[in-house]
């Protein structure tokens, strides 16, 4: 599993567990708040995953195109989407599925 396959099942989840709570009549109507924030949330970061990853894509595909001597900042693009997606992860840390790897240094 890749940090992006994890990052959609648990915004899935999150999802998952917000329409639940959505759906139950003895929740309060003035709690709802948080639910509704929670799918905004969970929209929110798919679409940040899609602009990193459509990022990492086109920065991929310029490396093949450029001479070697040109592509010096490919290196540095690519650390940045890296840890876009690292740091999106780390709510998500004590899931057991969360790579030790996928955590931010520092």
């Amino acid at each position: 599993m890749d940090i992006v396959e994890f990052l959609t099942a648990r915004i899935k989840e999150d999802e998952a567990a917000a329409l639940k709570l959505l759906g139950d009549p003895t929740l309060a109507v003035s709690g709802e708040w948080y639910e509704r924030r929670l799918l905004r949330e969970c929209e929110a970061k798919r679409q940040l995953i899609g602009i990193i990853e459509s990022a990492r894509q086109s920065v991929l595909a310029t490396l093949v195109s450029l001479e070697p001597a040109d592509a010096g900042w490919v290196p540095d693009v690519i650390e940045w989407t890296t840890l876009s997606l690292n740091t999106l992860a780390l709510p998500y840390a004590d899931h057991p599925e969360f790579q030790a790897r996928w955590r931010p240094p520092g």
